[in-house]
């Protein structure tokens, strides 16, 4: 680790001779402890670090590079192979053990990006490119790279166009050399319609579509495409929205369709989440490889209390089904969340709850989990 950091020291302390130089990112880590009917704890804490330097050559173009480090875990399957870590609310799964080496990872390369800012409405982007579409506002599925209505998280090097304003829309392009396998080239392309533009009220359409073509693409689908609806009014202190998104995606010659309907709810110090997510998948075939969730089903509410400004009290209920053909195999979390919001773009949550269901080894879940962003 030593070895790495050495030589972007004084990489970024040279390149800050001739650019302006800002360093960004963000750091999310999180512990839990998940609780057994004998009341045996089972102890887990990951992270996911993100930390990316610009280097601005002038005004109108720049250079980013990124790295990256998470906790890993390894699968019990006999390949041994490793996959990305988190802790769940719900039960102990995907997570990296306390005293498991797993948890200390090195920084690795993350991405180069070059950007040319060719006129104020129209960027050319070259390098690493990532793109998704149709994520979640629910917290246990926020990151794009493991969940997504339309897309999750895809990574290519190649070039790119970024266009449009606030008053008109905006919208990207990108095409490449895909990272999933090397026979493989990935388009995406979307764009964001402001129908409504308002100080009051907001309205923005934005379909998307993605495609790889090539062999050995990696993914059970070619092509997925989708739409997402978001709508926002405020009026003194009453503010609400809804946020809808469809996606598309073909599986072994049928197409599955995913749904989210995501309203919220705000008055005074009273808010309200509510989450409702549902695919139609090909009944022929286990649901698992069809989606882009862990669930083919699921329902979430949280009523919540900002009792101050920096401090948030939440109650959750959800339920979640995996596979709608499979009985037996769904179960009901109910919990609590204390929200601490230390200063901007920071987050900390500390959380409990209990499983209503005979189908997991855990009863009684609490953990705590941190973010920032810089």
């Amino acid at each position: 680790m030593r070895k790495l950091f050495i030589p972007m020291a004084l990489a970024i302390a040279s390149s800050a001779l001739a650019a302006e130089v800002e360093l960004h990112g963000a750091i999310n880590a999180d512990y839990a402890s998940y609780f057994d009917s004998d009341f045996d704890p089972t102890n887990a804490a990951n992270q996911d670090i993100d930390l990316a330097a610009t280097a601005h050559m002038d005004e109108n173009f720049s250079v980013t590079v990124r790295t990256n480090t998470h906790s890993t875990y390894v699968t019990d399957d006999s390949t041994g192979a490793r996959d990305a870590s988190e802790t769940r609310r719900h039960y102990w799964a995907r997570t990296t053990a306390m005293g498991d080496g797993g948890r200390y990872t090195e920084f690795n390369f993350d991405g180069v990006e070059f950007r040319w800012d060719v006129t104020h409405a129209v960027a050319l982007v070259f390098g690493d490119l990532t793109y998704s579409a149709g994520a979640f506002n629910y917290y246990y599925w926020r990151d794009p790279a493991r969940y997504a209505v339309i897309v999750r998280e895809e990574g290519l090097r190649g070039v790119g166009a970024e266009f449009g304003n606030d008053k008109y829309g905006k919208g990207k392009f990108y095409f490449g050399a895909s990272e999933d396998t090397d026979h493989t080239m990935a388009l995406f392309g979307t764009y964001a319609f402001p129908l409504l533009n308002r100080a009051n009220e907001h309205l923005v359409l934005t379909p998307s579509v993605d495609w790889m073509f090539g062999q050995h693409i990696n993914r059970t689908h070619t092509y997925v495409l989708g739409t997402e609806v978001d709508y926002s009014k405020s009026y003194e202190n009453l503010n609400y929205g809804i946020y809808a998104v469809w996606g598309l995606h073909p599986y072994k010659g049928k197409g599955v369709h995913s749904f989210l309907l995501e309203p919220s709810f705000n008055f005074y110090f009273f808010n309200l989440g509510f989450t409702y997510f549902y695919a139609i998948t090909d009944k022929d075939y286990e649901a698992e490889p069809q989606l882009t969730t862990d669930d083919q089903y699921l329902l979430a509410v949280e009523p919540s209390f900002n009792l101050h400004k920096k401090f948030t009290l939440g109650v959750s209920y959800e339920y979640h089904d995996p596979d709608t053909e499979i009985h037996d195999n769904d179960y009901t979390f109910l919990g609590m969340n204390f929200y601490l919001y230390p200063t901007m773009g920071s987050e900390v949550v500390f959380w409990f709850g209990y499983n209503f269901s005979d189908n997991i080894d855990t009863d009684f879940a609490l953990g705590i989990s941190g973010k920032v962003e810089f």
